[in-house]
């Protein structure tokens, strides 16, 4: 069996930036609250990077680690606890989501437009990741990445690699925000692909929950990226309980005929 239509996250699918992410964040925080972060928060930031849905998420993460002792990180893991503990940060700092949002882009701007390939060099793309997504696009298959991050970032990462893919096919975050599902119901309709013929690749297992709730006329092949911003000691164990296929990265990039089935 192979997919008609391939739909593929990308970071923690396609790219690791973790340190990318860190140094925006950072950059991001010290434009709205002059609040200098050391690099020796970087660990803790990784550890806890998954529990992040939306990239401003990331300025208000490492703002608490920066006022906390670490004692209550392993505790941020559980999705109500970090919601509950992120709105009280943005709260009593004067933040939102919004403000976060500009300064994280404006940060990633400036970091690009006076240091391309030191941007470039802290995103480090998974291990056959570029081959794979070459071969693709010299196919007929339809593959297209859909991500909450800026087109314009993706783009450019992409390009770095030597990976280019038509602009209609890197689908960023927009404002208002779509829904990942509605967007994979577009594309299979203007492709002509029924839904079950939909292959979609994500590292967030919520993500993929809630599709299938929220989404339930769009039966397409979801698949749980093993190898993404996840916790592993719980994720793919918790995927597996629900019926998701738990794909691991040397699976995706080799032949579609190894991946797992659906239930």
């Amino acid at each position: 069996m192979v997919p008609r239509l391939l739909a593929l996250d990308f970071d923690g699918v396609l790219c690791d930036g973790m340190d990318e992410f860190f140094e925006s964040a950072r950059r991001g925080l010290a434009d709205v609250t002059g609040k200098t972060v050391p690099d020796a928060l970087h660990g803790r930031f990784a550890g806890l990077r998954p529990a992040v849905e939306s990239g401003w998420e990331m300025v208000a993460l490492i703002g608490m680690l920066a006022e906390s002792d670490g004692s209550e990180d392993r505790a941020l893991r559980q999705a109500r606890t970090w919601a509950t503990a992120r709105d009280r940060y943005l709260a009593s700092h004067g933040l939102d989501r919004r403000r976060l949002t500009l300064a994280l882009d404006g940060a990633r701007d400036r970091w690009i437009a006076g240091d391309l390939a030191g941007w470039l060099r802290s995103h480090r793309f998974y291990p056959g990741v570029v081959r794979w997504l070459t071969d693709l696009t010299r196919t007929e298959l339809p593959v297209y990445i859909i991500s909450t991050k800026g087109k314009p970032f993706l783009e450019a990462l992409l390009t770095g690699q030597g990976v280019h893919m038509p602009p209609d096919r890197v689908i960023g975050k927009e404002e208002p925000r779509r829904e990942k599902w509605d967007v994979l119901r577009d594309l299979a309709q203007a492709n002509g692909v029924a839904f079950a013929d939909v292959w979609f690749v994500e590292d967030r297992l919520p993500t993929l929950l809630e599709m299938r709730e929220r989404a339930p006329d769009l039966r397409a092949r979801l698949f749980f990226a093993s190898w993404g911003f996840v916790f592993p000691e719980r994720d793919s164990a918790a995927a597996r309980e629900e019926s998701i296929p738990v794909l691991d990265l040397a699976t995706m990039t080799g032949p579609f005929a190894a991946w797992p089935s659906t239930a």
